[in-house]
């Protein structure tokens, strides 16, 4: 191989520098080197976030972890932290530090400690919220702040409708995948044709209620009885009655558990209904439901997972903690970590010293870029308005003296997105 040199001017060579200029030549010449190395740049519309070295990757967690539902958010707490943990807590030479924001599953008061962060330009994304009126609440601040928000549990339909600002994204189906698959269940699993549908004035269940009837009547079925219960309802009698005038072959409950428990033990009195298959919605997949039903048996729709990864999480969460995790939104919430994690890693530039450049518009791109992220509840990919969820919905026979958790005894695979 040619070699290229080039004789010495003696002109040059008998210069004579004090040594001050020499070290500081050359000093010179390493500080030239370094940055040209490490030159990392931002050209990304949406802004870039930078981290230094030795800093960590920044992420912050907005769950309830007060109130009522600290301990779902605990949970779902537990799982982004396995998620961290299976990258030893690491990316890219960066420890990975999740910054807790508590959002009480309440609109105001995740508005609230969300509006206390806006301007952290060093947040990468967050994950959460559990409720869906939490994350409607706080996606204006999102979208301020460029930010990107990946749910494990906000279920509502309307949360990726028209996103103009693609800034919200989720692990967890839209609840009403659940209604889908109960209504297929229903029409081509068990062959029935005629159906009841009761359910609560909330959203979350009139939702339910109206996708599995049209789903049901658009398989071909009928829906020939439909009815409301207010919450805290004592005395449901008059609306059995006019049910069973209708002599439906199923009944769907998309209800809650006090007006679920009320219903179900009211029916088992009911000469006509009591003959009837009772399916309920995912709200009814617990054990403290099922403790209730007296000596009443019933279907009810839940996530459905399997396969090596999944079985390996369970089995180590169940040792680490004792028990099995309490619902799937775990799962979920570990996924929304792996995804978030892994675009992170995909866009990121790295310097020579370690720094770190993520550009926050190629952060969006790469989510939803089409590649397939394998996480715990399948094959996330996201579409283009920020639904990434893999999971199919699961049939499970509930009964009251069974061991936790019940057989799955089908399973309606998603075809999302």
């Amino acid at each position: 191989m040619a070699k290229f040199s080039r004789k010495a001017d003696p002109s040059i060579s008998q210069v004579k520098l004090p040594i001050g200029w020499v070290v500081a030549l050359a000093l010179l010449g390493l500080c030239f080197s370094a940055c040209r190395t490490n030159s990392l740049t931002c050209d990304d519309p949406l802004g870039c976030v930078v981290v230094r070295p030795n800093n960590p990757v920044r992420i912050g967690v907005l769950l309830p972890l007060s109130g009522e539902t600290a301990v779902w958010g605990q949970e779902l707490t537990r799982a982004i932290e396995l998620a961290i943990m299976d990258r030893n807590s690491e990316l890219l030479g960066h420890d990975i530090e999740l910054v807790p924001l508590d959002s009480a599953c309440n609109p105001a008061v995740g508005e609230q400690i969300v509006e206390a962060i806006d301007g952290d330009d060093t947040l990468l994304g967050l994950i959460g919220p559990a409720c869906s009126d939490v994350a409607q609440a706080v996606l204006p601040t999102v979208r301020r702040n460029n930010w990107v928000l990946i749910s494990p549990a906000s279920t509502a339909p309307f949360l990726t409708e028209n996103q103009t600002n693609l800034a919200f994204f989720r692990t967890v189906p839209t609840h009403l995948q659940q209604a889908t698959a109960a209504a297929h269940f229903a029409y081509e699993e068990l062959g029935l044709r005629q159906t009841a549908v009761f359910h609560d004035n909330t959203e979350f269940n009139t939702l339910l209620a109206q996708q599995f009837s049209d789903t049901f009547t658009g398989l071909g079925g009928t829906v020939s009885f439909q009815a409301s219960l207010d919450a805290g309802q004592t005395e449901p009698e008059g609306v059995l009655a006019e049910a069973a005038s209708h002599a439906p072959q199923l009944i769907y409950l998309a209800l809650f558990e006090p007006e679920a428990v009320l219903l179900v033990n009211s029916l088992a009195g009911s000469n006509t209904l009591n003959r009837a298959r009772l399916l309920g919605s995912d709200s009814l997949f617990s054990a403290s439901f099922a403790s209730k039903m007296g000596d009443t048996n019933m279907l009810v729709t839940s996530p459905a997972f399997s396969g090596d990864a999944y079985n390996a999480f369970t089995a180590f969460w169940t040792i680490r903690y004792e028990v099995p995790p309490g619902s799937p939104d775990p799962v979920y919430a570990y996924d929304a970590a792996l995804l978030l994690l892994e675009a992170i890693e995909t866009v990121a530039e790295m310097g020579q010293t370690g720094a770190l450049v993520v550009g926050r518009a190629a952060l969006r791109q790469q989510l939803v870029s089409g590649e397939a992220v394998q996480g715990l509840s399948g094959a996330l990919r996201c579409g283009p308005t920020g639904e990434c969820a893999a999971a199919g919905y699961g049939v499970y026979a509930l009964s009251p003296d069974a061991a936790w958790p019940p057989p799955v005894v089908w399973q309606y695979l998603n075809d999302q997105p």
